[in-house]
C-alpha cells in the first residue's frame, strides 16, 4: 500500500522535510485516523463532529468511509462525519490530521447540562464563548480560564434554528476537564456568572479551530439540569428528533460553504 501521509504529497516518491510535530500528524492520521486511505480524497469543505452519541450518520446518503471518517450527502451538500468519544484527546488527533484535507468548518454536536433555572431538559444552547477549564486549550494558544469564542457561523446557526421554532439560549458557557468533580460550589459560581451550560469539549473545539484557521460552530442538546437536580431521557426522545433534524436542516442550507 502507498502511503500519501510521511511524503507530503501524492507522489510517494517526493519527500518533504517535516518536524516532530508534522511528523507525528501524519503518522497519527496514516495509522488511526484515515486508516491508509488518502486525505486527499477526502473532498467535504464542511466536518461535523458528534460527540457521544451517533446523531448523523444513518442519515448520510452516497457515504463513503476514509478510516474513521464518513463523507455522505445531506440533501445536496456533501459533509464530512465523526463520531468521537466525550473528551478531547481523540477530537485533538482528528482535528489536526484534517489539515492534510480541504476541510474549513467544523460543527460539533454534543450534550450538556443547564447552569440556569429557567433552561429545560430537550432545549438546545448555541455557545457564543466558552470558558476553557479543559487541559487542551491551553496547549493552543488560550489560557486556563480564558474564554474561548466561536465563529460568527454560530449565529448564523441558532438563527436557523431559531426561525424552525426551536428553543435556543445563546451565551458563554463552560467546558470543564472533570465532569465528576462540577461540586456545588463550582455549579452555583457558574450559574451566578450566568453561564448557560457546561460540557466537555466546546473550548478545545473552538481553540482548535482557531489555530488551524478553520471555522467552528456547536449545537449542545441539554440533558441534564444542574442545578436543578435533574436528569432526563431526551438523548432518546422527540427533543433529539427535532435537534437532528434542526442539523440537517441547517447543513443542508445556504448558511455553510459548499
Amino acid at each position: 500500500m502507498k502511503s500519501y501521509f510521511l511524503t507530503g504529497s501524492r507522489k510517494p516518491e517526493t519527500k518533504v522535510a517535516l518536524n516532530w510535530e508534522q511528523k507525528f500528524i501524519r503518522f497519527v492520521a496514516e495509522r488511526w485516523v484515515f486508516q491508509g486511505s488518502d486525505p486527499h480524497a477526502f473532498r467535504p469543505r464542511t466536518v461535523v463532529f458528534a460527540f457521544g452519541d451517533d446523531f448523523l450518520s444513518p442519515l448520510l446518503k452516497k457515504h463513503e468511509h476514509f478510516g474513521t471518517l464518513y463523507s455522505g450527502f445531506i440533501g445536496d451538500r456533501l459533509v464530512g462525519y465523526v463520531r468521537v468519544p466525550p473528551g478531547t484527546v481523540i477530537l485533538e488527533g482528528v482535528m489536526r490530521s484534517l489539515s492534510l484535507t480541504r476541510a474549513d468548518t467544523i460543527i460539533g454536536l454534543g450534550t450538556c447540562g443547564a447552569l440556569q433555572e429557567e433552561i429545560n431538559c430537550g432545549d438546545i444552547i448555541i455557545p457564543e464563548a466558552a470558558k476553557a477549564g479543559d487541559c487542551l486549550s491551553p496547549h493552543y494558544g488560550f489560557e486556563f480560564g480564558q474564554m474561548i469564542a466561536a465563529a460568527a457561523l454560530s449565529a448564523s446557526l441558532a438563527g436557523f434554528l431559531e426561525r424552525r421554532g426551536q428553543k435556543i439560549y445563546r451565551g458563554q458557557i463552560v467546558t470543564t476537564g472533570a465532569v465528576f468533580r462540577e461540586t456545588e460550589e463550582l455549579l452555583n459560581s457558574w450559574n451566578a456568572d450566568g453561564f448557560v451550560g457546561v460540557e466537555l469539549e466546546a473550548a478545545s473545539l473552538f481553540a482548535l479551530a482557531a489555530y488551524m484557521g478553520m471555522k467552528a460552530a456547536m449545537a449542545l442538546l441539554v440533558t441534564d439540569s444542574p442545578i436543578r437536580n435533574e436528569t432526563s431521557g431526551v438523548i432518546r426522545g422527540k427533543e433529539r428528533d427535532a435537534f437532528v433534524e434542526g442539523i440537517t436542516g441547517f447543513l443542508a442550507s445556504p448558511n455553510i460553504p459548499a
